[in-house]
């Protein structure tokens, strides 16, 4: 895959008028955006979790580390506003459910308590719902916090738009 501005994305996702939405607060939300492809094609894009990195705007590095059928482990390395510029590794266990459904969970990390949550892809007329439901607690002091979800919060928001330009590149 190809690298490319963010900005695009968002401008793409504008364009054609499915905004991602994100709902929630304080480490637990919900982002979704209308993708106009087949299930299948968008379950390719998501599951490609190597090509995420570098085009992602948080994800530095990932490697799936071992499949066993429909479970992978997988390693990622963040690096964003969120992160407040920190490299912060983390170890996750995917279970696929090919083409609908990716639940995970954190096996190890730096700085974070709890990382977990789903994706789901919902065929509807015209394409499909891309449904992200996360919740992450990090090690950060009480403080900081509010900054954290303002950051991770946007940081969401873009990594839908990047996502759904992604599938829908074909």
């Amino acid at each position: 895959m190809q690298p490319f501005k963010s900005g695009s994305a968002v401008w793409m996702a504008q364009a054609t008028g499915a905004q991602p939405t994100l709902k929630g607060s304080q480490g637990n939300y919900t982002a979704s955006v209308f993708v106009a492809v087949p299930a299948k094609r968008a379950w390719a894009v998501l599951v490609n979790y190597e090509a995420m990195a570098g085009v992602m705007p948080d994800i530095k590095e990932a490697k799936v580390i071992k499949r066993n059928g429909p479970v992978v482990e997988l390693q990622q390395t963040y690096q964003a506003p969120y992160t407040f510029g920190r490299r912060i590794k983390a170890v996750l266990s995917m279970r696929e459910q090919a083409p609908r459904q990716l639940n995970y969970e954190l096996v190890r990390g730096d700085q974070i308590r709890t990382l977990k949550g789903s994706w789901s892809i919902t065929p509807v007329a015209g394409g499909v719902i891309v449904r992200h439901q996360i919740q992450i607690d990090p090690v950060i002091p009480g403080f900081v916090r509010p900054l954290y979800y303002e950051l991770s919060e946007a940081n969401l928001r873009q990594s839908m738009a990047i996502l759904k330009r992604l599938m829908e590149q074909g």
